[in-house]
This record gives structure tokens, sequence and C-alpha cells, in this order.
């Protein structure tokens, strides 16, 4: 039996759409860069500086958070109670208790119903309503003003291990912040913590109001104080360049997030951070890749902020959802000329350094590995290079012919080559049969009866697959191999 091999080595010539694909070697804090825009990070820099400012407070302290847990900075507070410094909170975790809490992985109610119970009770005056997501803390905010809006929780991740920025604020923004705070502690907050009680409802006092902010952006239950959204709008819609912007959630249906896709397709190179959970890819992030949005993935990454044409930035709490910009209790400040330079920084930081990236589309033979969601988790998928054999008995020539003619194809995203062996098997020459064959092959004619002649090939060792083509006129011809 003569054996032909033809090998055929096939590149996948599709496409992937939406690619997840390996990016950096993974965040690289700049905490201790000495920026103007603080990142968080697991030297604890901006956690180290919060603490300092409680530690020097002498009047009285104002921290509002969604969530809080405890840390350093709740013993730091305890001790400046103890210095008869008095503590005001804000927060949201305890009417958002019974709902799933998605901001923080390693929330536990308990823990929080411990802290709260122990070191808030008694000790804090601690108000809370369930629309409340702003994050900041004055430190003596009417004599010697001091203070920090953070987009991270006040958590031990929210400070270590997520992706946060914050911001010192100058005098006039604490002042102003000030003011956001008394009037959402007195007029918009539902519940406070007593010493007989958990919590007990309360009802606005009607005698606050909030004056025109000029250095505090905000989101806030009464709509008709809301500045934050309209600022971020304005500031793409003069976008020239570039885009870049951060965030933990957003709606593609919010007028920003509209606004921003309108820029993309008008050829502004857009470019998104945010966290890679399969609903939102699905459900929002592919409407922007459909438009260039490039965007970079980090799994924790909680951070909002946006940066146009590298010289507007701005910092704010708000998720880019309707509660966010619409309804929420949310701050922001747009940055000075230097923060947004050091927040330009970060965000190329971010860009090089985030281990996971997502384009619009990308050729399979391109990539080496991929990302996709199995059971809402990124699973890594290797692109192979496979091997395969394929082996047929031949009888004619046509056989050999459309085996070694055939097509082959990758139907499979995550094979990047395939190497094909077509081996022909070429049954022996029966010996009845005479033949010297001289060149590579011999046609022969026989006889099935009186009348009836018909042909066959006949090769020997020397004809190879480069010679099949030589045999297209005698594709009726059976084949044989003459030893």
């Amino acid at each position: 039996m003569k054996t032909l091999v033809k090998e055929i080595h096939v590149l996948n010539e599709g496409t992937i759409q939406f690619p997840i694909l390996p990016n950096g070697l993974g965040w690289k804090s700049t905490e201790q860069s000495n920026l103007s825009v603080f990142e968080s990070g697991n030297q604890k820099t901006l956690f180290s500086k919060i603490i300092n400012a409680i530690d020097k407070a002498q009047g009285f302290i104002c921290l509002q958070s969604f969530l809080i847990q405890d840390s350093e900075i709740i013993d730091s507070l305890l001790k400046a109670v103890e210095r008869k410094v008095k503590v005001f909170v804000l927060s949201s975790a305890e009417a958002r208790l019974k709902d799933r809490i998605e901001e923080e992985t390693d929330f536990i109610k308990e823990n929080y119903i411990k802290l709260i119970n122990k070191k808030f009770k008694n000790h804090f005056v601690h108000r809370t309503a369930e629309n409340f997501h702003a994050k900041y803390i004055l430190i003596d905010p009417k004599t010697n003003p001091k203070g920090f809006i953070c987009t991270n929780n006040f958590t031990e991740n929210g400070f270590t291990k997520n992706p946060e920025l914050a911001v010192e604020l100058n005098k006039e923004q604490c002042e102003e912040l000030f003011k956001v705070f008394v009037y959402h502690f007195w007029e918009h907050s539902t519940d406070e913590q007593t010493a007989a009680t958990e919590f007990e409802k309360v009802k606005p006092v009607n005698k606050f109001t909030l004056s025109k902010l000029n250095n505090i952006l905000l989101t806030s239950p009464n709509s008709e104080l809301n500045t934050l959204n309209d600022a971020l709008i304005n500031s793409v819609k003069s976008a020239k360049k570039s885009i870049s912007f951060s965030t933990f959630q957003l709606d593609k249906n919010t007028e920003l997030i509209k606004t921003i896709l309108e820029k993309a397709k008008q050829g502004i190179e857009v470019t998104l951070f945010c966290r890679p959970t399969e609903k939102q890819f699905n459900e929002q992030l592919k409407d922007l890749l459909k438009v260039g949005v490039q965007i970079y993935f980090h799994p924790l990454i909680h951070a909002k902020s946006l940066l146009i044409d590298e010289n507007i930035g701005f910092v704010f709490t708000a998720n880019l959802t309707n509660n966010g910009l619409e309804k929420g209790l949310e701050v922001g400040v747009k940055l000075n000329e230097q923060q947004t330079a050091h927040l330009h920084l970060i965000h190329i930081d971010w860009k090089n350094y985030f281990e996971l990236k997502a384009i619009k589309s990308s050729n399979i033979k391109d990539q080496n590995d991929i990302y996709i969601f199995e059971n809402n988790k990124l699973t890594k998928k290797i692109l192979t290079d496979e091997k395969k054999e394929i082996k047929r008995n031949i009888v004619k020539v046509s056989d050999l012919i459309t085996f070694f003619d055939q097509k082959i194809t990758i139907n499979k995203n995550y094979t990047k080559s395939l190497e094909v062996r077509l081996i022909a098997e070429i049954k022996n020459l029966p010996e009845n049969i005479k033949t010297n064959v001289a060149d590579k092959f011999e046609v022969i004619k026989t006889s099935e009866g009186k009348d009836k002649k018909t042909k066959i090939v006949v090769i020997n060792d020397n004809f190879t697959c480069e010679d099949v083509q030589q045999l297209n006129e005698l594709k009726d011809a059976e084949l044989f191999y003459k030893q």
C-alpha cells in the first residue's frame, strides 16, 4: 500500500466580537507618588492622611459614607470624642441592610451591627437615609477647615484594595461642603440612631436651606439643587480629542452616557475604566464597544472620575446611573490644573497596567488567549494550535483529487490555527496486471469484457502530492500503486 501525505496549515480567519483580552501586569497605585489626586493602596497613604487630620481635630467632624466598616479611622474618631470633639455621621447602610449590597463584597451585616452598637451608639450623632451615597470627611470646617472627598466607602477594601480616588479640599470647598452636610443631615435624613433603640424615624426640621453652590457639585434628593450631572454633560459636549472616565456602574440610557456615545461616533477617543461583570458587560458595555470605546477592567475598581481632552477633570461619588446623577445624595468637584494633570497620569497608569481590556472586535489569529464569562466569572481561554489526521482509502483518481483539494476551515472560536495531515491510502496493483511504470505514473488500458475497455493509473514511489494535478484528465480511472 502506498500512502500519500499532504500537510495543510490553516489560520483561523474569523473574528471575535467584543473580546476581553489580556492587557497589563496589574494595578499599581500611585499613592506614594506625591500626587494631588490620591489613590487608595496597600501602603494606606490616603488612610493615614485622614487619620492624621482626625487626630488634629479640635471642634467637630462630619463624616458621610454609603457604607462604613470598623477600622483605625473609627478608633481615631472615638479618640476625638474623648477629646470632646463632636462627631456627626451620615450613612446609608442602616437603610440598606435588608438589600444586597454589591459595592463591597466583604460587607458583613453582623459586623456592621456590632460596629454601630458598640462604637457609634452614645458616641456619634448618626443619621441615615437610603439614598445617601456620598463619601467625604470634614474636620473643623468652621474654624480650621480640612476635608477630603473620596470615591471609596469608608471600609478597609475601599482604602487598600479597590482602585479609588480622593482629593483634598481647599477652604472654600470645605465650607461649602459643610453646608451640604448640614442641610441634608437635618432635612433629608430618615432615621437616627438613639441610645434607647436601634434607630428612630426622623422628620425634616424645615429650617435649613441650601443656596447656590460655587465649589461643590451636587446630586440631591432636592433635585432643584442638582449641578453634578449638568457639569459632566457640558464638559463631555466640549470634548475635541478625548474622553476618559471611570465608574463602578453605568447606565447607557442616561443623558451623560448617551452624550459620550455620540462623541465616540464622531471619532473622539473614549476610554472607560470599570469592573468586568457579566450583566453590565452584556447589557451596557457592548453598546459602548460597538462605537469604538476601549474599556479597561479591574475587578475591584470603584473610582468615579472624568477627564476631557486631558485638561478638564472631575472626581465625584456618583455612579453613572439615574440614581447617582439625578436622585441620590452625591458630591463632586471640578479639579484644578494640577489635579487634572495628575488625574491624567493616573488614567495613563490604569490604561497600561489594568490586567484586561475589551474592544469592538479582534482577529482570532492575532490573539493567544481571551477571557469569557462563565457563571459571572471571567475565565481564561487559551487559543490553541490544533493538529489532526484524516485518512481515506483511495479507489479512483477522482477520490484522490477530491481528498487533497478539500477546503479546511476552522469553526471554533478558541482554535487559532489547524494543522491537518491528509493521508491517502492507495492499494497495491494486482499481480495479474503487468507494468514497469518507468515514469512517476503510467496509464494502462484493461479489458473488462469483449467490448469494454477501462483505464487504470499506476503510480510508483516517485509520485508525490505535487503530481496529483497531472491526473486531472483521468478522474474516472482506478488508481493503484506499483511497489
